[in-house]
């Protein structure tokens, strides 16, 4: 395994760490009951749960259900996933050559 782009993976976390944030809050209002449906917040929805999982799965989210553990739950998740896909961008550059 080759070293790690540290520029990429710095700003697909930035990205995916804002994306997060937002599906969050959407969660967070659907489970309030007030969101409103358009097609935008059906699909960010549909996000929250993917970004939910790595967290869920290793049972992080049943421990705390402050503003710091769920913080912590997005940023684990994140962490997971801007790691894949850094290596997902990886893997296409090296097919290019």
């Amino acid at each position: 395994m080759k070293k790690i782009n540290i520029s990429t993976y710095v700003t697909t976390f930035i990205l995916l760490f804002v994306l997060a944030v937002i599906c969050s809050l959407i969660g967070y209002a659907n489970d309030k009951g007030t969101l409103v449906f358009t097609p935008t917040t059906e699909f960010l929805m549909k996000l929250h749960s993917m970004f939910k999982f790595p967290a869920d799965i290793t049972g992080y989210s049943g421990f705390t259900k402050n503003i710091y553990g769920i913080v912590a739950g997005i940023t684990l998740s994140v962490l997971l996933y801007s790691f894949a896909f850094e290596r997902f961008i990886f893997c296409l550059k090296s097919l290019k050559k």
